[in-house]
């Protein structure tokens, strides 16, 4: 894993070497975790559980050349929550978590028309409780709302799989800010 996050890094490094900074923002995004709660979570039968997905991030885009931007992210993912109970005979009680990666993303964003775009990239995905890093992938599609000279408000649709357990994928419709440099 190190590795891999060393030569992501290396990259990123080299390609930002070439580019200029388009924009700086804030994505936030709702949606749905498609998932097994249970087969992810390995605690069997759980008592509660949603797949409900929420995200907040902060965004760089550079401009590589026109229409295309390099896209760096960095997060948080809630991806599930669940809970059940316990009991070793002396005592019970609940365990209940929300399942919450800190991501850091980067992608490729085409720009069609200065307003419709596609978006696609790796990420690392850090679960929040220690339990381990993964790999993910950010795919997503949208239209840029132009508000002024400097003001961006994108509006999309993001699809995000986690490649840890049971492979959570998050299907959000997203939305935020971003400030034209």
């Amino acid at each position: 894993m190190k590795k891999l996050f060393l030569l992501a890094a290396g990259l990123l490094c080299f390609l930002l070497s070439h580019a200029q900074i388009r924009s700086v923002g804030l994505v936030v995004g709702a949606g749905y975790t498609a998932v097994d709660v249970e087969q992810a979570v390995d605690y069997s039968p759980l008592e509660e559980w949603d797949n409900y997905g929420i995200i907040i991030k902060a965004v760089a885009e550079y401009e590589l050349k026109p229409g295309l931007m390099l896209v760096g992210e960095i997060g948080e993912n809630r991806l599930y929550y669940w809970e059940y109970r316990w009991s070793d005979g002396y005592f019970s009680g609940t365990r209940y978590r929300s399942e919450w990666t800190t991501n850091i993303g980067v992608s490729f964003k085409k720009l069609f028309n200065e307003s419709l775009y596609v978006q696609a990239g790796p990420g690392v995905h850090i679960f929040n409780d220690g339990t381990g890093t993964v790999l993910g992938l950010l795919l997503g599609a949208g239209y840029e709302l132009k508000v002024g000279d400097s003001l961006v408000v994108p509006l999309g649709f993001r699809v995000e799989p986690v490649f840890g357990n049971a492979v959570p994928i998050s299907l959000l419709l997203h939305s935020g800010i971003r400030y034209i440099l």
